[in-house]
């Protein structure tokens, strides 16, 4: 079934304009995003400066394999959030590198400037999403 708009010209035409516009670029199949390797990971871009325009923010789906994982890096100027969507793993945290369990449904809050990592503990893939603020700055490798 499709819905059918009656426009009668001026500012709607212009809003509806850009909603189709912006409807193109908002949607991202996590089999459509871009995929790179990274600080020993696997990263599915989902939307960030690359792919949709983002200013302030990169939300990226990352999948690690048994004993696979993101090497200890810190983002001098971002934020940034894990979210576990499946699997078992280790995240590092702070200079320290206290060990932290994960499993699914937890979510982490990393504060700019703290170094943290993250490792595949279990037996299957370990699957996170990261949303990472303002997501400008270069990532460091201490």
């Amino acid at each position: 079934m499709h819905t059918r708009y009656l426009l009668r010209g001026g500012l709607s035409d212009r809003i509806i304009g850009v909603v189709e516009k912006v409807a193109e670029r908002t949607i991202v199949r996590l089999e459509d995003a871009p995929t790179r390797k990274a600080l020993g990971g696997t990263l599915k871009s989902i939307f960030g400066p690359d792919n949709v325009g983002a200013k302030n923010f990169r939300f990226s789906i990352s999948y690690f394999d048994p004993k696979e994982g993101l090497q200890v890096h810190i983002h001098p100027e971002s934020e940034e959030v894990y979210y576990v969507i499946s699997g078992e793993g280790v995240v590092y945290l702070g200079h320290e590198k206290k060990e932290i369990p994960i499993q699914p449904g937890m979510s982490l809050y990393i504060d700019a400037g703290t170094p943290h990592g993250v490792t595949n503990t279990g037996k299957e893939k370990l699957l996170i999403a990261f949303f990472v603020a303002p997501g400008k700055d270069k990532t460091v490798v201490p």
